[in-house]
């Protein structure tokens, strides 16, 4: 059973007998007397675009004004009515907020 371990910084004083330690976890493992842990990171692929329509089709679906859209996605009401007439694009943040909508519609009712 692995032990756990303060993590500790890299420095150039300890790197050699971290290393060292490292190395005989992998032996220890590969003997089978130690199980070490394994963390799997998924990263989320980019948000989809969303042309002017398509955000003034989730505005309007949802019965959402400019301004609540706005307030919802943290952005000036300004920005919302510029990607409706296709003179901005949303940042990336705002088009995964879009998205979630999209897909969760119900959580308009917790985040509002």
């Amino acid at each position: 059973m692995a032990t756990k371990t303060k993590k500790q910084k890299v420095t150039s004083g300890n790197f050699g007998s971290m290393l060292l330690a490292s190395v005989e976890e992998g032996v220890k493992h590969t003997r089978g007397e130690l199980d070490l842990r394994e963390t799997v990171a998924r990263i989320a692929p980019n948000p989809p675009s969303y042309s002017s329509a398509a955000i003034k089709n989730i505005r309007s679906k949802y019965h959402l004004t400019q301004d609540l859209l706005a307030q919802l996605l943290g952005v000036k009401s300004a920005a919302v009515k510029h990607w409706e007439q296709g003179l901005r694009k949303p940042s990336a943040s705002a088009r995964r907020i879009l998205q979630i909508i999209e897909s969760n519609p119900d959580v308009i009712e917790r985040i509002a």
